[in-house]
């Protein structure tokens, strides 16, 4: 079965239309965050977006731009949630793929996330149209397996840390991209972080953001804050929810910082919030595959104190654009490079502008999606660009088996 669904106006080529298909939650965070970007910044003379997701706030939030949707739920062969193995709602997801890449006459696919490679990959071949997979994430080997990232005719990692895996088990290299995630400037009110929580003007405010899960190390940074080498006032503002609230709400007040630690909760303005007058973000994560927040941290010229982990330190270079430290000694060095920021101003304001001006230069929203949409020029003329060798999928276990 092969489909056709190239369309020309007067031997010309028309506006690319790009399907966007994304597996996630039911939240809006930084993959759905991406997306959202990118759909909105892309060049409307050139791609119109259509999204296909299982995701309803992005959905809404999509649909509220004029954008076309779809919407489906997404069951997984080999996945977490029963049936883990329903072959039916599989073909039924590489068929409804099908219907609506001839719906919309799709010229290009964009699969969000690995979990859609599992039928996107299959449907895209059969309708001999070219697909990219963004990873957001580092997937492990079983993953990548069951997911079938190996039959992706091209990747984009968000950075190269979490390329390594999928590289080791072979995958080409002249195949894959990595382009660094891309993050706007705040065009709204500030939140007055110190009026919100009654904190002193005198005192020292770290600003924090994320899911408060344990990957993240919220409980590392609450530790750290008993290992300061100050005398200064500092404040911890936590901006996210998650499982952890309550565990970390009690492990402030088992230190006795329940008047120091502060949680925001879950907030959609997070650069209002970076931008309410903290002092320097801080991050205690175990693992980051690129770190928005720091990022967006760095818009909001802030300096930035993280963990050396996953791809951070692609763009946080130590002592020059951040203060990076160890993650295996993390709560003393963390306290340490606390207590360097809080007692030396001038270290601030220098960490803060070389970090702004490496972001604004290299880490916004339009220089991510020129980026992505060089990628979509590039496939869209590769007449092979569709077509993957069905061994490749094997990959993942031929490199388990030498291990």
């Amino acid at each position: 079965m092969i489909i056709k669904t190239v369309k020309h106006v007067g031997g010309v080529k028309m506006k690319k239309n790009i399907l966007y298909v994304h597996y996630g939650d039911n939240w809006i965070r930084g993959s759905e965050t991406c997306l959202i970007n990118l759909m909105d910044s892309l060049d409307n003379q050139r791609f119109v977006p259509v999204l296909w997701t299982n995701c309803i706030p992005l959905l809404r939030h999509v649909q509220m731009q004029g954008i076309k949707t779809e919407f489906s739920d997404f069951p997984l062969i080999a996945g977490w949630l029963a049936p883990r193995f329903d072959l039916l709602g599989w073909w039924s997801l590489v068929k409804q793929a099908i219907t609506i890449i001839r719906a919309h006459k799709i010229d290009a696919i964009h699969v969000n996330s690995g979990a859609p490679c599992q039928w996107m990959c299959l449907a895209a071949r059969l309708c001999r149209i070219p697909l990219v997979t963004q990873l957001h994430s580092d997937y492990q080997l079983r993953d990548r397996f069951t997911l079938g990232l190996h039959m992706s005719p091209h990747i984009i990692c968000v950075s190269h840390a979490i390329s390594q895996g999928i590289i080791e088990d072979g995958y080409p290299k002249s195949k894959l991209n990595v382009i660094h995630n891309g993050v706007r400037e705040s065009h709204q009110q500030p939140v007055s972080i110190r009026e919100n929580f009654g904190i002193p003007s005198q005192s020292v405010v770290l600003i924090s953001v994320g899911s408060l899960i344990v990957r993240k190390g919220y409980d590392l940074i609450i530790q750290a804050l008993q290992h300061l080498d100050t005398t200064a006032d500092v404040h911890l503002v936590i901006v996210g929810d998650g499982e952890e609230h309550q565990n970390l709400k009690q492990l402030a007040e088992s230190h006795g910082l329940a008047d120091r630690v502060h949680f925001a909760g879950e907030q959609h303005n997070v650069s209002d919030w970076l931008e309410g007058g903290a002092d320097a973000y801080v991050s205690g994560a175990r693992d980051e595959a690129f770190g928005l927040t720091i990022a967006e941290a760095g818009l909001a010229q802030l300096p930035v104190i993280v963990p050396r982990v996953g791809g951070i330190p692609e763009f946080i270079t130590h002592d020059v654009s951040g203060l990076l430290y160890a993650a295996d000694n993390a709560i003393l060095e963390l306290g340490s490079a606390i207590s360097q920021i809080v007692n030396d101003e001038t270290l601030r304001q220098r960490l803060s502008q070389n970090l702004y001006h490496h972001a604004s230069n290299h880490l916004t929203v339009a220089a991510n999606t020129a980026s992505i949409q060089s990628v979509y020029e590039k496939i869209s003329v590769e007449p092979t660009s569709h077509t993957v060798p069905m061994a490749n999928g094997f990959k993942p276990l031929i490199r388990w088996a030498f291990k």
